[in-house]
């Protein structure tokens, strides 16, 4: 009987975690369910550019000022998070994370808009094989058949995404420092 105090406290300190990753659980549910509803039905172009340009005009360094002015409105602060969105369209935005040392800028890109009948993605065997030989990007753009899309930015990497005419997708990421594809997979 000398340890049920100990066990109460135990069970109320769990009580109490479980009810906070509940509620942070449910605020980034509810944040992500608000970018959904918030992009439904807006089909309008927001801004000084779509989604393809508008990542070709932002550093990763650029701070949330600086991508307002650039993109012409501002983007949305997740109180969660702390990322922030900017809604070109219903289907195409970019999203600002901040990471511990570095930012990643994020395009979402509608994959109806860069379908391309150039472009020929490797088998699942020839990717491995291409990654295995350290493949540059302008040796993906000659084996794929066309230039990727930019999706993506880190301080040390930069994404491409191609997509076929049936709409089947390849992301590949590039190292800054050596140019070498370092990851590329299929969504």
């Amino acid at each position: 009987m000398k340890n049920k105090p100990v066990v109460i406290v135990i069970a109320i300190i769990f009580i109490v975690v479980l009810g906070i990753l509940g509620v942070l659980a449910l605020g980034e549910k509810e944040n992500n369910q608000n970018i959904a509803q918030n992009t439904s039905g807006d089909t309008e172009k927001k801004g000084n550019y779509d989604v393809i340009e508008a990542i070709k005009h932002i550093e990763v360094t650029n701070t949330i000022e600086e991508i307002n002015e650039i993109l012409g409105f501002e983007g949305e602060i997740s109180e969660f998070s702390g990322d922030c969105t900017w809604k070109i369209d219903s289907k195409n935005w970019i999203t600002l994370k901040k990471g511990v040392n570095s930012q990643i800028l994020q395009a979402t890109i509608d994959k109806e808009s860069i379908k391309n009948d150039n472009v020929t993605l490797p088998s699942q065997k020839e990717l491995q094989e291409l990654l295995n030989t350290g493949m540059t990007y302008e040796e993906l753009v000659e084996k794929i058949g066309a230039e990727g899309t930019l999706e993506s930015k880190t301080s040390t990497s930069i994404g491409y995404i191609w997509a076929d005419k049936n709409g089947q997708r390849l992301g590949a990421t590039i190292n800054n420092e050596s140019g070498k594809c370092t990851v590329a997979s299929y969504r």
